[in-house]
Parts: structure tokens; sequence; C-alpha cells
């Protein structure tokens, strides 16, 4: 890549799971051109610091995020304040977790799942709730050199799945070191992809990449789904984004390798070519 280039690909590193041997797999991703990580552990089981060194550093890749735990004990809009408060301290103590793996950034879920859906009045509590946590996480994270990225969620979320909603929110409190994880898959599955960035601007500051049918969050690779990928990469330029698009697919090694030989890497070059605005 050369210096002007702006926006650079990465990967998901799937830490504590079987199926992913980190050696092998993310190896097969920086073939596909990825130079970034973001740590993803397994929330079934364990997994110490020193194993997520160990497993990103097996990877030769450097880590520029975490993935921060997520769940009912970890929702930021909880309408019970003592729930809110604690999965602000996890949050703060996963700030120090990314710092010891290399990272500046964490990823929050706003919320926690509600497919039965919530009431007006909750909806209103959560987006107060939302904002006290978005503000005292941007001044603990402006504190120690952490950003905390609060991600768009599929419509199962309590909050979170209306992505213009979550940037005027992100405006309106306008804490430092804050901003928005834009996840393409998701918002597929809630309107059209482009016009959701096109809403949230400049207050996109990390991307998950991966594309689906619309019908569920299939992590499928971006280009194999339904998103227009040409005019998505595009957008990113046209928004002024600068940074990383984090592939979020789970593929076993077996389909990386069938991937690489369809020349998925010359794709993925093409779209970090538009979304770097090299291209018409």
């Amino acid at each position: 890549m050369s210096g002007k280039e702006k926006v650079k690909l990465g990967t998901v590193a799937a830490i504590g799971f079987d199926q992913f041997d980190p050696p092998e797999w993310l190896g097969l991703l920086r073939q596909l051109g990825c130079q970034v990580v973001q740590a993803y552990r397994n929330q079934e089981r364990d997994v110490s610091l020193k194993e997520m060194q160990d497993a990103i550093a097996a990877g030769g890749m450097p880590c520029d995020s975490l993935h921060g735990l997520f769940g009912d004990q970890y929702d930021p809009s909880c309408p019970d304040e003592q729930v809110r408060r604690s999965a602000v301290e996890t949050f703060k103590r996963e700030a120090d977790i990314c710092l010891s793996l290399g990272g500046d950034l964490v990823v929050v879920h706003c919320s926690t799942i509600r497919p039965e859906g919530i009431t007006p009045q909750e909806h209103e509590i959560r987006i107060n709730q939302l904002k006290k946590s978005i503000e005292e996480l941007g001044e603990f994270g402006k504190s120690i050199g952490v950003r905390y990225a609060f991600e768009n969620l599929p419509a199962y979320h309590a909050i979170g799945s209306d992505v213009a909603e979550l940037a005027r929110v992100l405006r309106e409190v306008a804490a430092p070191n804050t901003g928005m994880c834009f996840d393409t898959g998701h918002a597929n599955m809630t309107g059209d992809p482009v016009q959701s960035l096109l809403s949230a601007g400049d207050t996109v500051i990390y991307v998950h990449l991966s594309d689906n049918s619309t019908q569920a969050d299939e992590h499928e690779m971006i280009t194999l789904g339904t998103i227009d990928a040409d005019t998505l990469a595009r957008t990113f330029s046209k928004i002024g984004y600068e940074g990383t698009l984090m592939l979020e697919t789970f593929y076993p090694a077996d389909r990386l390798r069938q991937l690489l030989d369809s020349g998925i890497s010359q794709r993925l070059s093409h779209l970090l070519s538009l979304a770097n605005g090299q291209q018409d």
C-alpha cells in the first residue's frame, strides 16, 4: 500500500475456538490481503490475555482492536442502572486488555437481544442510558488513549439497529474517543447499507465488513451476498472514512483456500481502491 491509502483490510481473529487454528487460519486471511486483526475471544470459556497475545503473534498481524464482551450482563443501555454501571466498568477493563494486545479501540454492542421488542417508553429510557454510557466511556477512553466504537445491530436487539438514530445519539453526546462501528451485514439486514452509511457519516471510526442475504447475519464474504459492494466501497471514500475494513467472516480454512483460488484477493483489492478513492 502507498502512503496515500488510508483504508486497509483487517480480519477478525477468532481466539479460543477449536475450529480456528490461529497460525493457519490467520495466515490464510493474511494471504487475502489483511494487515491487522480485531481480537474476538470465545465467551463460552476462560480465554486468558496470554492466549490472546499468543494467537495474535502466531497470526503474524498486529492487533488494532478488541471486540468487547456482549450479552445481558454487558448492556450499556440497560434500564437497570446497576447493570448499566457494571457494563461500563467491564468495558473499562476491556480497554486495558485492548492496550495489552496492542490495539486502541473497543467495539461495544449498544444493547442486548430482545426479539420480542420493547415499548416506546423503554426505548426512550434505553437511549438515555446509552447516552450516559457513551459519555462515561468516552471520558475514560480519553484518559488512557482508547476509543469506543458502538456497533449498529440487527433488529432483534433492544436498540442499536437504527443507524441514523445511533449516529444522532453519538453526535448529541459528542463524547471524546467515541464513534460508530459500522457493521455492513447488520445494516444490510435492516435496510439499505449505502444509505445507512451515508447517515452515519463521520461518526464511523471502525467497520465490520461482511455480506448476507438480508435474512440472517450470515457473515458471508463481501461480494458473495446481496450488498452492492462497489457502491458501498465508494461510499466509504465519500464520507471520508480512514481506517480498517475488518472482514468479519468465520469460514473454515478449506473455504478460505477455495476463495483464494477463486481470485477473491483481487476483488478485495479492487474494493480497497474504491474505498481509498483511487478509482471512478
